[in-house]
């Protein structure tokens, strides 16, 4: 018998687990029935909660993304901002881009995960463009545009990340290098800068920690 929880400690484990299942599993494999069984509670308490399977997949994603996000912003706005932008732009781990990079092919079959996943995406640029700011006032750097310079930046990043965790093209020295010279190039930043800089807490945690709890 499933132990007795509040309703936010139970939606809230029910959201762990979901994250466990999709980072070992992958969004379109993972049902309700699955869940339940994680959590070692009927399916239909699972509904009782998230009435829809997309529902629940969305909430999840939307859960530990703001989670992650708010983490590299505090991190960011500690360290100087050079640091802060080799941070952000350096490759994340493997397990927390396979969610990402499954989330994106899951999105239009399901509108609700669509939907988070552009917020934060636009947030994502948001941060960046913050940081590239401070870079400027810093004069470290240089930026007419932040928020152009940040979507451009992201749009790479993502597509490094493609090439280098899902088909293996590029190893990952090759992916920060790529990344960061771009950077630099674009940010009027001397080569080799952000290679550098001190790298601080890794970023993308959730994945991994809930990839590692699963096995």
């Amino acid at each position: 018998m499933a132990t007795r929880l509040d309703p936010a400690a139970r939606r809230d484990q029910i959201i762990a687990a979901t994250l466990r299942l999709v980072a070992r599993d992958g969004f379109a494999r993972v049902t309700l029935r699955d869940v339940a069984g994680e959590v070692g509670v009927v399916h239909g308490l699972i509904r009782h909660y998230f009435p829809t399977r997309e529902q629940l997949m969305a909430e999840a994603f939307d859960t530990a993304v703001l989670a992650e996000l708010e983490g590299d912003e505090e991190v960011a706005e500690r360290v100087e901002p050079v640091e802060a932008l080799a941070d952000w732009l350096s490759t994340t781990p493997r397990d927390h881009y396979f969610v990402w990079i499954d989330a994106w092919s899951e999105a239009h079959r399901n509108p609700e995960l669509l939907a988070a996943l552009t917020r934060h995406h636009r947030d994502c640029e948001r941060r960046l463009a913050r940081i590239i700011e401070r870079l400027a006032e810093s004069g470290r750097g240089a930026s007419d545009d932040p928020a152009t310079d940040a979507r451009m930046l992201t749009a790479l990043v993502d597509g490094v990340a493609v090439q280098h965790h899902a088909i293996g093209l590029i190893d990952r020295a090759e992916a920060d290098g790529l990344v960061f010279a771009a950077a630099e190039d674009r940010l009027g930043l001397e080569r080799g800068t952000l290679a550098r800089s001190r790298p601080t807490a890794a970023r993308g945690q959730w994945a991994t920690a809930a990839a590692a709890d699963a096995g």
